[in-house]
């Protein structure tokens, strides 16, 4: 999990160039719903100098299609569920430990893949 100081079409950019150099070697197929910041001239520029990134656009409006909403929706159960926080900091912090130290079959069964 890479953490970006906002949710914007610059965090969106360091998270692809962070996984240029994680995947290093790889064809990278990202799925992504149609957030304004996953659109736009930076992130079309971007993509044309590397072209091992290709996003796909999701439909709109289908949550189902997005197998990631099932970690969050499970995370956010399990790590705040009835808890109060005093900042975003100490519910990242918490989310986190939570899913850390899930085991990859659990991740891959939230996420339905085989």
């Amino acid at each position: 999990m890479i953490r970006t100081a906002k949710g914007n079409r610059e965090g969106f950019l360091q998270v692809l160039q962070h996984m240029l150099i994680a995947l290093c070697g790889y064809t990278i197929y990202l799925f992504v719903d149609g957030a304004k910041w996953h659109k736009g001239e930076e992130v079309r520029l971007f993509l044309q100098r590397h072209t091992r990134i290709h996003l796909e656009y999701l439909p709109p409006y289908q949550p189902a299609l997005n197998r990631q909403e099932n970690i969050w929706r499970q995370g956010k159960y399990e790590a705040t569920h009835n808890v109060w926080f005093d900042s975003l900091e100490t519910i990242y912090i918490r989310f986190k430990r939570k899913i850390d130290h899930w085991p990859k079959e659990r991740i891959k069964h939230l996420c339905i893949i085989n």
